[in-house]
């Protein structure tokens, strides 16, 4: 029993050292990125008079297009919704007619 909690106090010793030196190592990789990154230009600095107007991102261009196809799927459904009460009402009318026209004769 006591070994088993000796390794566990050795395994969490080790994980901690671990830690550790992860935290270091990624300390010094920002400081690195940091540093390679060049600082962005101010606006004021630059010596052009005009500039073009930003781009849509990606992600934007998708978010319209899918709404776009959304609007189209529920006009689309739309529509057909329609149409089929259209032809239910035509049918249904028919055959109101057709049945009541057989009723009369029969008296």
């Amino acid at each position: 029993m006591s070994a088993n909690l000796t390794q566990a106090v050795a395994d969490a010793r080790a994980a901690e050292a671990n830690t550790e030196r992860i935290a270091e190592i990624l300390a010094v990789v920002q400081a690195v990125q940091a540093a390679a990154a060049p600082a962005p230009a101010a606006h004021a600095a630059c010596s052009c008079s005009t500039h073009g107007k930003p781009r849509r991102s990606a992600g934007t261009v998708a978010a319209w297009v899918a709404g776009g196809a959304a609007c189209a799927c529920v006009l689309t459904g739309l529509f057909l919704a329609v149409a089929l009460v259209a032809v239910a009402v035509t049918v249904g009318g028919c055959v109101s007619y057709l049945l009541i026209r057989e009723i009369r004769k029969g008296k």
